[in-house]
């Protein structure tokens, strides 16, 4: 047993005399270790990570790794140490001085390699490399590896003939000359080779020697120059490692002219006020060409240019937005190289401008339009610009379409429009329309202003009413052109006409004057007339005015319910006269059972709403007109409002023939025949009695008026019916008619005379119910 462990033991006593206090390793003689160990090389380009392998197989079964040392040039530089207490935690350790913290140990997991990583590595990092591993079985094991660490040359700089460094182009050269380039590589290790490509093809090349010995350099040569040289791009490389190469590429320029110039996508027509991109292209020139636009002498500067990839050709873009003023202009595209002669070439194209209609509107020759009066001809002239031409052109007057119409004196055609015999209703503004495949173009305007007498204005008051010693304001309003210069009044009774003073009344700029004027005595009452004049003349036909004396006014008529629900009411009436003065209505409802006043309502029109009121009544309407003179007579009517809704969901009683209703029915039947057959007699009588006579007179009935032929101050209202048997608490719904024979009032136009007389009502009186039906119908008597 001692013999088999004794060689450990020997290998342990060794590497314990290796060591040194301070963890350093003491320089021995190892020599007899490398013999017959195989050297192996490893190149590794400077900066990059080395990786220098070690063996540590053991072909013994238990055993294993105790120390790894790294030698470098015979000088320890790292070892990784199992032994003792680093068992379990193996203990580092490397010569800083060398390595510093570039360096670290790594093993594989099946513990049959390790490798020394130094990243990066560094030039001095060259030299041979021994790896020595002490296992606890097995004798100790060497390995060598010669690090070689390859330097990259630096990168290329390529020169012309006369030497100058080139950057990324060279030239530009002339077509048909000789192209000579210089690669000149400095530095490596090892020494680097140079070779000259171009589109992947290696080009034959010279070496040159250089001064400096550390310098290498090539010399390429390109014979006859043409376009098929233009951009190539030629590349020195150098190289020294496989996996490392350093380059220098330059692109050769060439001058050329152009060859073709084209507008590529001139459209015509074009629309004016349209944004179009005009694009030209240029093919064949070396630089590649500068492009203008030309267009009338002047250069458009809204371009765009860009070049192809291979330089051949150079597009142009022109963002132009033609005007009606461009339409026939030559836009020209034009292609230089400054650099080479007679480098210009240009094309043009002739532009067709479609635009709107431009229209001038003007009076005809020889009229003047401050002197236009009713009754002239006039004539206007349209001027038309398009293109293309206007296919249409209509005429408006106030923005209103103007027909032709020659009966009437309207003449029209696409230039002209003649107004014959003038009316001042034609005055105004004259506009023409033209139209075309672009649109409508539309002319300035033209106002005619057309001169007539004045005219009094309509729709202003005409009747003026006025107490004695009281002032009236009479207003005289009159439409002319020119505006009038001067008024004239005068007064007419049934006596006298009377031209007024001119400090009885003032003149005002709305083509208005006004009259001051009092009345005293009865004849002061009368007609007051207003002439005005202007330049054309004086006004033909007066604005005539009626002074009467104020009165009260004239009570409202032919009232209506136009709206009826469970809580609200609607009448409309038309107003009679106002007596001379602003007059103002008023209706007041009453609870026709209680007479208490339900509302009062005032307004400027005869036209009431009034909400707010219970449902179910029986209402009395009071309306009347008033005035500062006080007010009319009352209009007197009944009506009613709903029941609410929820009182008339029940089911309707169903109609059933009884005894008392079937003699009711046979009583009215007889009464209507009685009625007809005194009718008849009645009228026999009445032909008897003209025929004897032979006058021929208005027979009334018992010697009534038609109420609607009533003049307004003989309108009469009686007083309204007061029955209590008019309201039916178990049926509001029925209302009673009214069985006082002197008050037989069915609607507001009709007069109880009338109805009194009527020859049935003068023999019967009907007694009965009125049963309004589920519509509602308006109830009202007056």
């Amino acid at each position: 047993m001692e013999l088999r462990y004794r060689p450990v033991s020997v290998v342990r006593l060794m590497l314990l005399l290796l060591m040194v206090g301070g963890g350093k390793w003491a320089h021995v003689n190892c020599e007899g270790f490398k013999a017959d160990v195989p050297t192996h090389l490893e190149k590794v380009l400077v900066n990059e990570t080395a990786q220098i392998k070690c063996d540590v197989s053991s072909n013994l079964t238990n055993d294993r790794i105790l120390l790894v040392v790294w030698y470098k040039d015979n000088v320890p530089i790292y070892s990784y140490d199992t032994r003792g207490p680093h068992v379990n935690s193996p203990s580092h350790w490397k010569d800083v001085a060398i390595l510093e913290d570039r360096a670290n140990f790594k093993t594989t997991r099946e513990q049959s390699r390790a490798v020394l990583v130094i990243s990066p590595v560094q030039k001095k990092d060259a030299g041979i490399f021994r790896c020595r591993v002490d296992f606890l079985l097995s004798p100790t094991k060497n390995s060598n590896v010669n690090l070689e660490i390859v330097v990259p040359p630096d990168v290329p700089k390529i020169h012309n003939e006369a030497g100058v460094v080139l950057p990324s182009h060279a030239g530009p050269y002339e077509e048909g000359g000789d192209l000579v380039l210089i690669c000149v590589v400095t530095g490596g290790n090892p020494t680097p080779k140079i070779t000259w490509s171009s589109n992947g093809k290696t080009l034959p090349s010279a070496m040159i020697d250089y001064a400096h010995e550390s310098t290498l350099s090539s010399r390429l040569v390109v014979r006859n120059l043409s376009r098929a040289h233009q951009h190539n791009v030629y590349s020195c490389q150098a190289s020294n490692f496989y996996r490392r190469n350093v380059t220098a590429n330059v692109t050769i320029e060439l001058r050329l002219r152009p060859l073709a110039v084209e507008i590529v996508n001139g459209s015509s027509p074009l629309s004016a006020d349209r944004r179009y991109i005009v694009q030209c292209q240029s093919v064949g020139s070396r630089p590649p060409a500068k492009i203008t636009w030309w267009m009338g002498g002047v250069q458009l500067t809204a371009t765009n240019q860009t070049t192809s990839e291979d330089g051949n050709s150079t597009l142009a873009s022109l963002s132009f937005t033609p005007t009606r003023e461009d339409h026939g202009k030559t836009l020209i595209c034009r292609a230089t190289n400054e650099l080479v002669k007679r480098g210009t070439k240009e094309t043009s194209m002739k532009l067709n401008v479609f635009y709107l209609p431009t229209l001038k509107l003007e009076l005809g020759i020889n009229m003047n339009p401050e002197d236009i009066e009713e009754g002239d001809d006039v004539y206007f002239e349209c001027k038309v610009n398009a293109n293309p031409s206007a296919y249409k052109v209509v005429w408006k007057h106030n923005d209103q379409v103007v027909q032709h119409n020659s009966k009437s004196g309207v003449i029209m055609s696409s230039t002209a429009l003649a107004l014959q015999t003038v009316t001042r209703h034609q005055a105004g503004n004259y506009t023409c329309i033209a139209s075309n495949v672009e649109g409508d173009g539309e002319s300035n305007t033209v106002d005619l202003k057309v001169m007539y007498k004045p005219i009094c204005r309509p729709d202003q008051k005409k009747i003026y009413g006025v107490a004695r010693n009281e002032a009236a304001e009479i207003l005289c309003q009159v439409d002319a052109y020119p505006p009038p210069e001067s008024f004239k009044w005068s007064f007419n009774n049934t006596a006298e006409t009377i031209d007024m003073p001119q400090s009885g009344y003032r003149v005002h700029a709305e083509q208005a004057s006004s009259l001051t004027y009092t009345p005293v005595k009865e004849l002061d009452y009368g007609t007051i007339m207003c002439w005005a004049d202007n330049v054309v003349g004086q006004q033909k036909e007066p604005c005539v005015f009626h002074l009467i004396a104020a009165g009260k006014p004239e009570m409202p008529y032919n009232c209506s319910l136009v709206n009826q629900t469970s809580e609200s009411l609607e009448v409309d009436c038309a107003e009679g006269f106002d007596g001379g003065q602003r007059q103002w209505f008023v209706m007041e409802i009453y609870d026709l059972q209680s007479h208490a006043l339900l509302a009062n309502v005032s307004s400027k029109l005869p036209i009431f709403t009034v909400n707010g009121l219970d449902a179910g009544l029986l209402l009395k309407i009071v309306i009347y007109a008033t005035n500062m003179r006080g007010r009319s007579e009352p209009i007197l009517l009944q009506a009613y409002t709903l029941k609410a809704a929820e009182k008339q969901t029940g089911p309707h009683a169903e109609f059933e023939l009884t005894p008392i209703v079937s003699i009711g029915i046979f009583i009215g039947i007889l009464t209507v025949l009685i009625c007809i057959i005194i009718a008849v007699a009645a009228a026999f009588k009445l032909r008897a009695t003209q025929a004897k006579q032979h006058t021929t007179a208005t027979t009334t009935t018992a010697g009534g008026k038609r109420p609607g032929n009533l003049p307004i101050k003989e309108k009469i209202s009686l007083p309204l019916s007061q029955s209590e048997d008019m309201y039916d608490e178990k049926n509001p719904d029925v209302v009673p008619s009214n069985e006082d024979p002197d008050y037989k009032l069915i609607s507001a136009n009709q007069t109880p005379t009338a109805l009194h007389n009527s020859l049935c009502n003068s023999k019967h009186d009907i007694i009965g119910r009125t049963i309004l039906d589920d519509s509602r119908k308006t109830y009202l008597t007056g």
